[in-house]
């Protein structure tokens, strides 16, 4: 840790405002004096908990299609830099075992070991630590850029906003960097949560929450976008990894589908069992769990034999196209990444150098490039992080 006196007599080759993904990344893979600040007491604080504590560190098969942006081809030059095996190689380097689980999805066994990794990378290419310190604002004065801190002021050649986004702000998120971004004259592409479920409005809120907890698998669609995945009912809406994605490209006022029976055409089920004593949810039975099938049926559920046509339409509607507009998102508390961001036409995509402000450089989560869900954020701090790093090594 270093000191408020010490603070005093050192310029710092450059300057990292945020110990998360992206600003480790960025401290450990050059090797130039510099200071790296962050608000929590310990910094890897989101990667220690993503993924339930074991990191989806990265997808065997990132793309730039993989990303959302107002400029799709910005993220492909760092993407060619650092690729998911680059972040493979640290990991064995480093003895730390991962797993490849379905659709590419790259897993540590443990997270905590990845942060531990990344700080001692970061320690050992000259990065010194002021940590449990918040930064107030950046100014550039007479050639240097000076970081006013809650330890002081800090004098830099060059800075680094690794700052993230506006999700999770219990552990240390906020619009710190958006801030100094528009200070520097930069524009913000409007931000909003994403990754993130999706909320009932009233009437369909008090119809589903007796189902909170109750998990199905689902292809939930979002204008062209379709996820087919786990769906899980909470006591606000629906989220699980197939809403998560989903909600990525989803705008205020834009309905949402879901069809319960991806795998089946409800209508032809329903009349093969028409006539059976059965009822519309035992006619489901191994398709859908009772509770959810009754549930979401709701006033149509009664017996087969002498349900109409129209009802049996209206029930295979219900069940292969259930279309709803959600009242929202449930907010950036429970959102796992920020959409929006920094306007990347003003940023360099080889180096994430501001082009009106030398010597900003802006990675991860503070550019409008969003991963989808299963991996690809994180690796979009690395690479973001990485790219930045090797610009800023040609500057020592």
């Amino acid at each position: 840790m270093i000191t408020r006196n010490e603070l005093k007599n050192i310029i710092f080759h450059t300057a990292i405002i945020g110990g998360g993904a992206g600003g480790l990344m960025c401290a450990g893979s050059f090797s130039a004096p510099k200071i790296l600040i962050e608000r929590n007491a310990q910094p890897g604080a989101k990667v220690s908990v993503s993924g339930g504590g074991k990191c989806n560190f990265s997808n065997r098969f990132v793309s730039a299609a993989d990303y959302l942006s107002q400029n799709k081809h910005f993220c492909k030059n760092a993407l060619a830099a650092f690729q998911p095996q680059d972040f493979l190689r640290l990991l064995d380097e480093n003895k730390i075992p991962w797993e490849e689980r379905p659709q590419g999805r790259l897993f540590a066994c443990s997270a905590a070991e990845i942060v531990r990794m990344l700080v001692r990378r970061a320690k050992n290419t000259g990065t010194r630590f002021l940590t449990h310190t918040l930064a107030l604002e950046v100014r550039f004065e007479n050639g240097l850029f000076i970081i006013d801190t809650s330890a002081g002021p800090v004098r830099a050649q060059r800075v680094v906003l690794a700052c993230g986004g506006l999700s999770f702000p219990g552990l240390g998120a906020g619009s710190f960097g958006f801030k100094t971004a528009q200070k520097f004259g930069l524009t913000i592409v409007q931000q909003r949560p994403a990754l993130v479920g999706l909320s009932f409005p009233k009437a369909l809120r008090e119809q589903f929450c007796k189902l909170a907890g109750n998990s199905l698998q689902a292809a939930v669609s979002c204008g062209q976008h379709m996820f087919e995945d786990s769906l899980l009912f909470t006591h606000e809406g629906i989220s699980g990894p197939a809403v998560l994605s989903a909600s990525l490209y989803w705008t205020p006022e834009q309905p949402v589908t879901i069809n319960f029976l991806p795998q089946d055409d409800a209508l032809s089920l329903l009349h093969s069992q028409k006539n059976t004593a059965k009822t519309f949810s035992a006619a489901l039975h191994g398709k859908l769990p009772p509770k959810i099938a009754k549930t979401l049926l709701g006033p149509l559920e009664g017996d087969l034999s002498n349900a109409p046509r129209q009802h049996l339409q209206a029930a295979a509607n219900r069940l292969n196209r259930f279309s709803f507009v959600p009242q929202g998102t449930v907010g950036y508390t429970r959102a796992e990444v920020t959409a929006g961001g920094v306007d990347t036409r003003a940023i360099n995509p080889s180096t994430f150098e501001a082009k009106q402000a030398p010597g900003l450089y802006i990675i991860g989560e503070l550019l409008d490039v969003t991963g989808r869900l299963g991996g690809f954020n994180l690796h979009w701090a690395w690479c973001s992080g990485f790219s930045a790093a090797k610009a800023l090594e040609k500057q020592f």
